[in-house]
């Protein structure tokens, strides 16, 4: 039952403080997501399963209940509104005609709707958020990494075993022990298991960014906490985010024009992190992508058998639940079929909606691509096209990995990243125009009062 006190405590939390604020609301259901993972292992009820899920529902009661100001959004705003109902709606549809191929049971289609459907509003809550907004949200996201890494350090002195009790939800961490020589399990830190650690600590570092502008008065706390999320990528051992995080901060260099100060910021903390992870050969996973022929035989796999073969042997989908990184509770695993094993985010759409629904997803991403952020007054150019180039980046390496659009919480930063991109781009506040002030019309001369008393004096 601890594990529905935690359900119940994650949608009333996040309700009252999206009501402060969406900013707060927003890190408050970060928060649950960030001890999500450890929290379903230490408390395996069956409820513990549905934390994040129901901060999310908090989320989108308070935030798309409460009174807002009307705001104009624009022809991308227009237009993000109908892809969010094309793409939410189809979902729907595979269910209904799941019936005609060999799909999972009903209970398990159901599950899977939270990847294809449960997050997808945040993409119109990221378009949504102003400026005082993201500022809290980066606040929250701050002393979360600080936590996270407080977890991490941890469990590399203490053992996983005092955080993760061995069971089906933990199964998967103690799977992954092939760091160094002495094969140690990767770090998780306080999530389900390392990449989506790494990965949430990657997608964060355009808000840390962000507050570095915008909080000049605590830049040197914002930069210590950014060099701890960057060790965290290496103290995971994931590799994939390191390489993400190079391309996005060399195609960043590309599409601004940093300034000396900022150069001399990002050598400063590249120094720190690379002193730091040479001193230790466990933090050096990422060095066996030295392995040009196991780099291009994995790059193949996922592309060639992953992707082309399911869209050949399922051309319009195999139901909701189907791929394997859809997360079934344990009281339903006795009606879940064998799920598919793919390393391609493209073809788990594949293969849970079909050609058209990956059609559908293809052509989503293409018209987000060409969203570039343009200078907003009061925010900072190089964060938001940080922004735009991590959401970017993801997507352009999702074919050789999966979890992009079901990883907790990392995959609804992604989708709120999806969003602001749009948001950035609507137009201007309408000018409100000042009332004049009444001109007061000169006033006619009035008869005085003693022209009547003469009057009166010549009447007889």
């Amino acid at each position: 039952m601890i594990g529905l006190g935690f359900t119940l405590l994650a949608f009333v939390g996040t309700l009252l403080a999206t009501r402060r604020g969406a900013g707060h609301g927003l890190g408050v259901m970060m928060l649950f997501g960030y001890f999500y993972g450890i929290l379903r292992a230490r408390y395996l009820d069956g409820f513990s399963h549905f934390i994040f899920d129901a901060a999310v529902l908090g989320l989108y009661l308070s935030f798309f209940t409460r009174p807002r100001k009307k705001v104009r959004v624009g022809l991308d705003g227009q237009a993000l509104q109908v892809w969010m109902k094309v793409l939410m709606v189809w979902p729907l549809c595979t269910m209904v005609l799941s019936p005609l191929f060999d799909s999972q049971h009903f209970y398990i289609q159901i599950v899977g709707l939270r990847v294809a459907i449960l997050l997808l509003p945040l993409i119109t809550v990221g378009a949504s958020l102003d400026e005082e907004s993201l500022d809290q949200f980066s606040d929250w996201l701050l002393w979360l990494n600080v936590v996270a890494f407080g977890f991490a350090v941890a469990e590399l002195s203490l053992g996983l075993e005092m955080f993760f009790p061995r069971n089906a939800s933990s199964a998967i961490i103690y799977l992954s022990t092939d760091v160094g020589e002495d094969n140690q399990p990767r770090i998780p830190s306080t999530f389900n298991n390392a990449h989506a650690f790494a990965a949430t600590m990657l997608m964060s570092l355009p808000l840390l960014l962000r507050r570095w502008h915008r909080r000049p008065n605590s830049r040197w706390l914002t930069a210590g906490v950014m060099v701890l999320t960057l060790l965290c990528l290496f103290i995971s051992a994931a590799r994939s985010p390191v390489v993400q995080l190079f391309v996005i901060v060399l195609l960043l260099l590309l599409c601004t024009r940093p300034s000396l100060k900022m150069l001399a910021g990002v050598t400063g903390l590249a120094l720190v992190v690379g002193v730091v992870v040479m001193q230790n050969p466990r933090f050096q996973r990422f060095a066996t992508l030295q392995d040009t022929e196991y780099v291009t035989e994995r790059v193949s796999w996922s592309v060639n058998s992953s992707l082309w073969s399911v869209i050949q042997e399922y051309p319009l989908g195999n139901g909701l639940g189907s791929a394997a990184g859809t997360s079934i509770p344990f009281f339903l695993a006795d009606l879940a079929r064998p799920q598919v094993g793919l390393e391609n985010e493209f073809g788990r759409i594949a293969l849970e909606q079909g050609i058209l629904g990956l059609v559908m997803w293809l052509g989503f991403v293409a018209w987000l691509v060409t969203r570039f952020p343009p200078r907003r007054r009061g925010a900072s150019v190089v964060a938001d096209r940080m922004m735009w180039l991590t959401m970017c980046v993801m997507w352009m390496t999702a074919f050789i990995g999966t979890g992009l659009l079901s990883s907790i919480p990392g995959s609804a930063l992604l989708l709120l990243y999806m969003g602001a991109v749009v948001g950035m781009r609507r137009p201007a506040p309408a000018p409100v125009a000042k009332p004049r002030p009444a001109t007061v019309a000169p006033s006619m001369p009035t008869p005085k009062a003693r022209g009547a008393s003469s009057l009166e004096t010549v009447r007889p």
